[in-house]
């Protein structure tokens, strides 16, 4: 068994230092929204039979593979591109919130490196503006120094989260992995399907005749499922989905609901629910300011 050192919480941890005598500015700083021209795509392919594949693309003709024009690879088009920033970029965001910021493993090994667990990963502390919270990264199974730095920067991007550095594209990214991991049913003469989640896009109610879905309500479904879930907390967007997706003729059919349950029901339904969720939020802020007001 390999012996481990656990590292000393760092002595910035207790709260603001001399350097950090605007703490909230800075801390402020890091939650601003990074400009798209600093955003990646990170390409994962979520179909299982492309990613077995020593081409990695099916025989599904509906996979082939194509130029991505957000990731800019040459891929099948069965994957999905999740959002991220850089290590440069994230760096560089931290020295504005604060220029003394640090990070250190949370235990060393018996060589005084870091010590990464049995997964691989490796646990940090990062201290911004004398506030320290923990994060993990991994390097998603590679080896080597390239391994390394990759999970060290994967470690201080999710540490950054907890601070609210790009929390907006951790949410979409998180959203578009989960839809990407639901299994997929066969069809097509034994091909597997190539909808992302929301997943299958059955007509919701079994009493209807089944109509064929075209490719093209398919991908529109798809987009406008998206835009919900991104503009969930946007009266406007909501309204401006569901006159879309009435014109698409794709209102009635089936997408996932909203967690813990995730069950399927019609897309109409959901956008019901976060309407409704929309004016809940509404009400209880112009509750909150009636109260202050009468204060």
């Amino acid at each position: 068994m390999v012996a481990t050192t656990e590292a000393l919480a760092s002595t910035m941890a207790e709260g603001p230092t001399s350097h950090t005598q605007n703490q909230a500015a800075g801390l402020a700083a890091l939650r601003i929204a990074f400009p798209s021209e600093q955003i990646q795509h990170l390409p994962k392919i979520w179909c299982g039979e492309c990613s077995k594949s020593r081409t990695k693309v099916c025989e599904n003709p509906r996979h082939a593979k194509r130029e991505c024009k957000a990731c800019g690879n040459y891929i099948t088009s069965a994957h999905v591109d999740l959002d991220y920033v850089g290590h440069a970029e994230l760096t560089n965001r931290l020295l504005d919130a604060d220029p003394l910021w640090d990070w250190e493993p949370v235990a060393f090994d018996q060589r005084g490196l870091p010590q990464f667990d049995e997964n691989g990963g490796l646990w940090i502390r990062l201290t911004v503006c004398g506030k320290t919270r923990l994060g993990y990264g991994d390097a998603q199974g590679k080896k080597g120094p390239n391994a390394v730095k990759e999970a060290i920067g994967d470690a201080l991007r999710n540490a950054a989260m907890r601070f609210g550095a790009a929390l907006d594209l951790w949410a979409k990214s998180d959203l578009r992995e989960a839809q990407s991991e639901h299994p997929k049913a066969a069809e097509d003469d034994g091909y597997v399907s190539e909808r992302p989640a929301p997943a299958r896009h059955e007509q919701s109610t079994p009493a209807r005749p089944a109509e064929p879905a075209g490719e093209g309500k398919e991908v529109v479904l798809d987009r406008l499922y998206l835009q919900a879930i991104d503009g969930r907390f946007n009266p406007l967007v909501l309204t401006q989905v569901r006159g879309a997706a009435a014109k698409e003729g794709v209102l009635e059919f089936g997408v996932e609901g909203p967690p813990p349950e995730r069950r399927r029901m019609p897309f109409r339904e959901l956008l019901d629910l976060l309407e409704t969720a929309v004016k809940q939020q509404q009400k209880a802020a112009q509750g909150g300011d009636t109260e202050r007001s009468a204060a």
